[in-house]
C-alpha cells in the first residue's frame, strides 16, 4: 500500500487513507466491485471531515485500489493480494480551491480535476474556502508558497461591491477558474452556457402556453455568473416575445434562513393581483422547495403554476422530477485541468476560455432540447 506523502509528517488524509487500507482490504478483505459506504457515512466512521475522506479515496484511487463512478458511489477495484503496476512518476502537483465540498457540483467538478491530473500522474490537493473570499486567496497563496505549481480554482459568488483581488495578486500564479468566473478576475476559465440553457427553458415554458413566468433569483448584491447568465437568457426569450420579464428575489442564505427566504419570494409571487403561470427557478433546490410550499398554499403544480429548474440535481423522493438542464461539470473540472497543465508548461499569459454546452432534460414528457456539440473556445491575451 503506498500513500503519496509529499514530505515529512503525513497529512490526515494520507493516515485515513491507510486506516481505510487496513480495514477493507488487509483485516477483512473486501470483494473487488463491493461498494463502499458513501462519503458521509466514512467521515462519520473515521471522525473526520468529508473533505479528508474525498482527499484518502483519492489516493486509493490513483493507486487503483478504487473506482469511482458519477452518481453512483465508490468500489472495490482490487484486492489486497492483486499485483500492482508501477506507479508512473508524478509530473508534479496542483491544487483545487472550491467554496464548498458538500455540494454535488462541486464534488463532480473536482471528479473532473482528478481525472485529468491522474491521468499525467499529478498530485492534487484540496482546500475549501466555505463562501469566504479571503480564506480563498489565503488557500491561492499557501499554495504558491509551498511549491503547488497551478490551481484549479471554483470560486464563490462575490458581492457587487467587492475588490476582485484576481485581477491585481497572483498574476504569475496559474489558475484556472470554473464555472463563477467573472470577466474582471482576467483568467483562463470554463464555464457552462448559461445564457443559452435559461433562454431555452423559457422558450420551452412559452411553447406551453405559459406567458407569465417569474424568474426567482439571488438577490441583486450578489454576483453570481451562472445565476445571473440564466437571467439574461430568460429576458431574452421573454423580449422576444413580446413580454415583459418578471423577476423576484431570495437571498442565498445557509440552511432554514434560505428556505424563509425562498417561502417569503414565493408568498410576494402569490400576492400579486395575477399570478404567474410558470416559475423558473435558479437552482434545484430551491425549485423542489418551491413545488412542496405552493402545494402547501393550495396552488395545483404544474396545472397552475409550472416550476423549473437548473442543473439537474433533484431528489425524485421530494418531489416528482422537474424541467431542468445537465450540464457536465465533470468535464468542466477536466478540461480546467487540461487548461492549467498546459498553462503550466508553456508559461503562457493568454486568457483562454471554454464555454461548455448545456442541454434541457424535461422531465415533464415533452422532447429534450439538445444543447449544440462541442466547446466553444476563444484565447485572448494581457
Amino acid at each position: 500500500m503506498h500513500s503519496n506523502t509529499l514530505s515529512g509528517a503525513k497529512a490526515p488524509y494520507q493516515l485515513l487513507c491507510e486506516r481505510m487500507f487496513d480495514d477493507f482490504w488487509v483485516r477483512r478483505p473486501t470483494a473487488v466491485g463491493a461498494k463502499l459506504p458513501v462519503v458521509m457515512k466514512l467521515a462519520q466512521r473515521y471522525q473526520v471531515s468529508c473533505n479528508t475522506v474525498v482527499r484518502a479515496v483519492s489516493l486509493l484511487a490513483a493507486d487503483g485500489w478504487v473506482t469511482k463512478r458519477q452518481g453512483s458511489g465508490i468500489y472495490v477495484a482490487a484486492l489486497s493480494n492483486t499485483p500492482r503496476p508501477r506507479r508512473r512518476r508524478s509530473q508534479g502537483r496542483i491544487g483545487f480551491v472550491v467554496h464548498s465540498l458538500a455540494h454535488t457540483i462541486c464534488h463532480r467538478v473536482f471528479e473532473g480535476v482528478e481525472q485529468a491530473a491522474n491521468r499525467v500522474g499529478c498530485v492534487v490537493e484540496v482546500a475549501s474556502t466555505h463562501w469566504d473570499m479571503a480564506k480563498e486567496r489565503a488557500h491561492l497563496e499557501a499554495m504558491r508558497d509551498r511549491g503547488v505549481q497551478g490551481v484549479v480554482l471554483y470560486p464563490g459568488p462575490r458581492r457587487r461591491d467587492a475588490t476582485e483581488y484576481l485581477c491585481t495578486e497572483l498574476h504569475d500564479y496559474p489558475i484556472v477558474v470554473t464555472d463563477l468566473y467573472q470577466p474582471t478576475m482576467q483568467r483562463p476559465h470554463v464555464v457552462v452556457d448559461n445564457v443559452s440553457a435559461g433562454r431555452e427553458m423559457t422558450r420551452h415554458l412559452l411553447a406551453r402556453q405559459r406567458p407569465r413566468i417569474v424568474f426567482l433569483k439571488t438577490e441583486d448584491e450578489l454576483l453570481h455568473r451562472s445565476v445571473d447568465d440564466r437571467v439574461i437568457g430568460y429576458r431574452q426569450a421573454m423580449e422576444e416575445a413580446g413580454l415583459a420579464p418578471q423577476i423576484e428575489r431570495m437571498r442565498l442564505l445557509e440552511g432554514r434562513q434560505g428556505d424563509l427566504s425562498c417561502r417569503s419570494a414565493l408568498d410576494r409571487m402569490l400576492a400579486q393581483p395575477l399570478p404567474p403561470d410558470a416559475l423558473i427557478v435558479f437552482h434545484d433546490r430551491y425549485a423542489q422547495l418551491s413545488v412542496a410550499y405552493l402545494r402547501s398554499r393550495g396552488v395545483r403544480v404544474p396545472e397552475q403554476i409550472a416550476v423549473a429548474g437548473f442543473d439537474d440535481l433533484q431528489n425524485a423522493v421530494l418531489t416528482e422530477p422537474l424541467p431542468s438542464t445537465r450540464p457536465d461539470f465533470v468535464r468542466v473540472g477536466e478540461l480546467a485541468t487540461e487548461m492549467l497543465l498546459e498553462r503550466i508548461q508553456s508559461r503562457s499569459r493568454e486568457i483562454a476560455s471554454a464555454v461548455l454546452t448545456c442541454p434541457l432534460v424535461l422531465h415533464d414528457g415533452a422532447p429534450g432540447v439538445p444543447a449544440p456539440p462541442g466547446v466553444a473556445v476563444e484565447t485572448s491575451v494581457v
